[in-house]
């Protein structure tokens, strides 16, 4: 029961306490002009120490959260690194629907080894596991959507999505058992649009010889003389001779010489050489040349063609053999289709090809990334 006692000017306001030995808990007196102070005050210890054990339970409450959380942003971060890079392995196996089953095998097994190795007591995973889903389907550049799929022709990727559960460390004070931490990442896969620098070969493709080398076995025969079907280039505006050509021939012997080719994109045109130059040839060196594999322009040639030519795509091939017929050289080559090369031309996404013959495109240089 609440008591106002009014007497000579001064107010007392007295708040009785539960407990029967104490009457009164505070006392505060007020004075007419002044402010209130306390006028006496009994029996706080028991308060205090309640209030004390309440204060550590939620300071100890408290940290055991911030514990936790912080355990499972750091998780949050192993598992997306390990998804992320199973995905790009994933994909980077992708050719057809008929290969599906290595590509999720491959991915599955980056994964578990990523994750083997950071997360604690983590157990492999199989494709069935609870929590685990990994699907092939169609990514779809412009409306940047995916769409399973794994029966159609035009598979380019990959979609991983994995929901780990952990248990708590002082969170179970509060109820708290597990927590749970997930991340979704797709990849995709898409004809190459641009070359870094130091990639390309400085031997410009036409177009028409895709279609020569999807008959032949994906076998080609590159030459200049004649009805030429390839032209050294400097990959430069306004000069393609024969010295320039040759400084990027001996950047490829050794890149600690001659001059690195610049970056090029679908889109990009320069000037080629359509004479003979023997010289360049001859300094194909065998041994530095034959058997390695390496990403030359694809162009097209129109009527009334000049000196300058534009990119339409990029193909990779492995030199097989360099000859001579007659006085002209010749360079026997075998496209690698959908050639993908993320370290030596660093072969990027970038929009894909220009004018090429639908049929053709399978045989074009290929990258992938993750999209989402």
């Amino acid at each position: 029961m609440l008591t106002i006692i009014h007497k000579n000017h001064n107010t007392w306001i007295s708040l009785p306490t539960k407990k029967p030995q104490s009457k009164v808990l505070f006392t505060f007196k007020f004075k007419r002009g002044r402010v209130f102070k306390i006028k006496s005050f009994y029996n706080t210890l028991g308060v205090v120490l309640y209030l004390a054990v309440a204060l550590i339970v939620v300071i100890i409450g408290l940290g055991a959260i911030v514990v936790d959380i912080s355990e499972a942003y750091v998780n949050q971060t192993k598992i997306k690194n390990a998804i992320d890079s199973s995905a790009l392995a994933g994909i980077s196996q992708l050719v057809n629907p008929a290969n599906i089953p290595e590509v999720k095998n491959v991915a599955l097994n980056y994964l578990n080894s990523n994750l083997i190795m950071t997360l604690p007591s983590f157990t492999p995973l199989d494709l069935s596991s609870e929590g685990l889903l990994l699907q092939a389907g169609i990514y779809n550049f412009s409306s940047m959507t995916f769409t399973t799929n794994e029966v159609d022709s035009n598979v380019n990727a990959i979609m991983i999505s994995y929901t780990y559960n952990f248990m708590t460390l002082l969170s179970p004070i509060l109820g708290i058992n597990n927590l749970q931490v997930s991340d979704t990442v797709t990849a995709a896969k898409q004809t190459a649009g641009r070359m870094s620098p130091g990639g390309g070969f400085p031997l410009v493709v036409n177009s028409s010889v895709l279609s020569d080398a999807r008959i032949n076995n994906n076998m080609i025969d590159l030459f200049q003389a004649g009805t030429a079907n390839s032209f050294f280039t400097a990959f430069m505006d306004s000069s393609a001779s024969s010295n320039d050509i040759n400084q990027i021939i001996s950047y490829f012997i050794d890149m600690t010489t001659g001059v690195e080719p610049p970056s090029l994109t679908v889109g990009d045109s320069f000037q080629i050489n359509n004479g003979n130059l023997t010289t360049a040839y001859m300094n194909l060196a065998s041994s530095a040349f034959i058997g390695k594999t390496f990403v030359s322009p694809i162009v097209s040639l129109d009527v009334g063609f000049t000196n300058k030519i534009m990119v339409e795509g990029f193909v990779g091939f492995i030199i097989n053999n360099i000859y001579m017929i007659g006085n002209d050289y010749h360079i026997a080559a075998t496209i690698i289709p959908a050639y993908i090369d993320n370290k030596w031309s660093g072969l990027i996404l970038y929009g894909g090809s220009g004018n090429i013959n639908p049929q053709d495109k399978p045989l074009l240089a290929a990258s992938f990334s993750l999209v989402q």
